[in-house]
């Protein structure tokens, strides 16, 4: 039995090649009609005319699979540390600083209308830093530190904390100078050096400045302009780092606190920490409201290169308000103890050396104890 090839037509295509070409264009478009079908999609046909177009929701749309390569390396040892704020935005943590929540749910005080009175802590971190935060968590009490860069080094958590519990940090120098009696670039060093240790510990710096002693002069506030920092001083020193004792320290914060002041301590003095529970019921039973010093100034920009030695003072409606919360006593460190005031514990010194003199922008130029 013999088979017949038939010949190709005149359109150069036989009868059998052209059944295949038609299966094969059948199956395709039957593949066709089915690609991007997807249980969770909606269908290819538009909605029936007049009908609510749905809305964006009903197309279900994978998130875009993160590509671990394309990721920055995080460097460690000798390589560049990475930025926190880097770190979030990365991992997908919680906002940087720690603080964020907990800043958002602290009521605003206006220490136009009520007595403020901010604590500040020179020269940590130190030993006993720790502890002082654990006492004003405690009483939820936030205050101000003003940092030696030297310090820093191995408690970088002491300041991630300081930060996360609602306090306020600043610059004291990198290893407690008299900056007053140094040149503009061993000045603007001292800054720089602890600026960037704050940095490297927290991902952010600051706007506040504290000269050692006190010390400050038209250069100092050349500087600091330059670099956008206040010079922020105080109304109060306690003298802790002469008189080691936490009675006379505590009768000093307590007695010569005014409204809108700074008073001026160290937490690296032991007995300084051991005085502040004593403090915070003090100057709470005297009806003050512990701020930091951003918070006393409003949460308003200060002046870059400005020195403040306190705060606004409430205005009083009467006399008699204003008698009631001036209780005769010494005017800060500048006063003697004893004139009119409560009497010092059994024991204490003299009085102490005189400290800045009260209000803002007074003249500088002079090195002072404290700080």
């Amino acid at each position: 039995m013999g088979f017949v090839i038939p010949s190709r037509g005149s359109g150069g295509v036989t009868p059998g090649r052209k059944g295949i070409a038609i299966a094969v264009a059948v199956l395709g478009t039957g593949w066709l009609s089915g690609v991007g079908a997807h249980p969770t999609a909606a269908s290819s046909q538009g909605p029936p005319t007049g009908a609510a177009r749905p809305g964006p929701a009903v197309v279900a749309v994978p998130p875009a699979r993160p590509d671990l390569r394309s990721r920055p390396r995080i460097t460690g040892g000798s390589g560049a540390a990475a930025h926190p704020a880097d770190l979030t935005a990365r991992l997908g943590f919680l906002p940087w600083p720690p603080r964020a929540a907990s800043a958002a749910a602290r009521p605003r005080v206006d220490c136009r209308k009520v007595k403020c009175i901010a604590l500040t802590f020179d020269d940590g971190p130190g030993p006993y830093t720790a502890k002082l935060l654990d006492m004003l968590a405690a009483r939820h009490v936030k205050a101000t530190f003003f940092l030696i860069g030297g310090n820093i080094r191995g408690r970088e958590a002491i300041v991630r904390r300081e930060l996360a519990e609602g306090h306020a940090i600043g610059d004291h120098s990198w290893s407690h100078p008299q900056l007053s009696a140094m040149s503009d670039g061993a000045v603007r060093s001292q800054l720089t050096r602890t600026l960037g240790e704050i940095h490297r510990a927290t991902g952010g710096g600051t706007p506040l400045m504290r000269p050692p002693y006190g010390a400050t002069n038209h250069r100092v506030a050349a500087v600091t302009r330059h670099m956008g920092m206040a010079q922020i001083l105080w109304s109060v020193d306690t003298n802790d780092w002469l008189d080691r004792n936490s009675a006379i320290v505590a009768h000093r914060a307590v007695s010569w606190a005014r409204p809108g002041g700074i008073i001026l301590m160290h937490d690296i003095h032991p007995t300084t920490v051991n005085a502040v529970p004593k403090i915070l019921v003090g100057l709470a039973h005297r009806g003050f409201t512990f701020v930091t010093v951003p918070e006393l100034f409003g949460g308003r920009a200060l002046k870059p290169g400005q020195v403040y030695f306190d705060g606004p003072v409430p205005q009083r409606k009467s006399p008699h308000e204003q008698a009631a919360s001036h209780p005769k006593g010494p005017r800060g460190p500048a006063a003697s103890p004893g004139a009119g005031g409560p009497a010092l514990p059994p024991g204490s010194p003299a009085a102490p050396t005189p400290g800045a003199p009260s209000g803002v922008g007074a003249p500088t130029g002079s090195a002072r104890p404290g700080g």
